[in-house]
């Protein structure tokens, strides 16, 4: 992976890719363990270059994944997204691998422009123009059990910190696969990346190797240069409503179909 990004706090460590949160005893931390540490054995038999037809990989992932470097979107997909993984033979220039070779380039970290209500504080702009279906970057960290989720977010609110902990909801055949990720104090470059209402990018779970995904950030439109990078940190939900007053955040995107608040939901 290549990842020439770095964070701007001395405080802060750098990670190309997701790690395990801290050691615990528990049976949650066990087995969050090994689904991190597991590696897929579902792979291809190509030659250099993978083809749509004969890809076993790609037809995990409902027979269409990237084409021509882009992911392309579907609105009903309803398959994960599996990329050649360490057991393939294809090549790394293979379309099929695209988030495991790391971010683009012509990211740069830097303060948002004020409104009427107050600034948002960093935000991640592009250089460069970025066309949709553009692999911009993962939002890597740690990952935690649900537990420690709700704890470090219990804290959070208490001593007023900022909560960067992203939780991928995922449904299966009825079930739901919950991935916390919280990069508040080890984290890549896709921390920086605020909320808007009317993002220019989404998250999609990408898995290589592992059965924990990744949180990969792509463009859904067009970007232009200088433009800042924004997802939907989560859609509205029944929690909205019973939300504390101290839970309600403002949204501070400025996008015209603005919700005023900030996505919340419990765990």
């Amino acid at each position: 992976m290549e990842d020439n990004y770095s964070h701007i706090e001395e405080s802060l460590i750098y990670i190309l890719e997701n790690i395990p949160g801290p050691i615990h005893t528990s049976n949650e931390y066990r087995t969050l363990l090994e689904n991190f540490e597991s590696q897929i054995t579902n792979h291809c038999n190509c030659d250099q270059i993978c083809t749509k037809s004969l890809c076993i990989c790609v037809m995990n992932s409902g027979g269409v994944c990237y084409i021509n470097g882009k992911l392309q979107y579907d609105t009903d997909r309803t398959h994960p997204v599996f990329e050649c993984n360490s057991l393939c033979p294809c090549s790394i220039d293979c379309g099929n691998r695209i988030v495991q070779k790391g971010p683009v380039e012509g990211l740069t970290i830097a303060r948002c422009v004020e409104t009427d209500k107050m600034s948002k504080g960093l935000g991640i702009f592009t250089s460069r123009a970025i066309s949709s279906g553009t692999f911009i970057c993962e939002y890597a960290g740690e990952v935690i059990t649900k537990s420690e989720a709700m704890k470090r977010h219990s804290e959070n609110k208490k001593y007023e910190r900022m909560n960067y902990i992203f939780c991928l909801n995922e449904h299966s055949n009825g079930n739901v696969t919950q991935t916390f990720i919280d990069p508040s104090q080890f984290g890549n470059i896709g921390r920086y990346i605020n909320h808007s209402c009317e993002p220019n990018c989404q998250i999609v779970p990408v898995r290589v190797d592992s059965l924990v995904p990744k949180l990969a950030i792509f463009a859904c439109e067009d970007i232009p240069p200088g433009a800042e990078i924004t997802f939907n940190y989560g859609a509205l939900s029944n929690d909205e409503g019973t939300a504390t007053e101290g839970e309600r955040k403002p949204c501070l995107c400025g996008a015209a179909l603005c919700s005023g608040w900030m996505p919340f939901q419990s765990y």
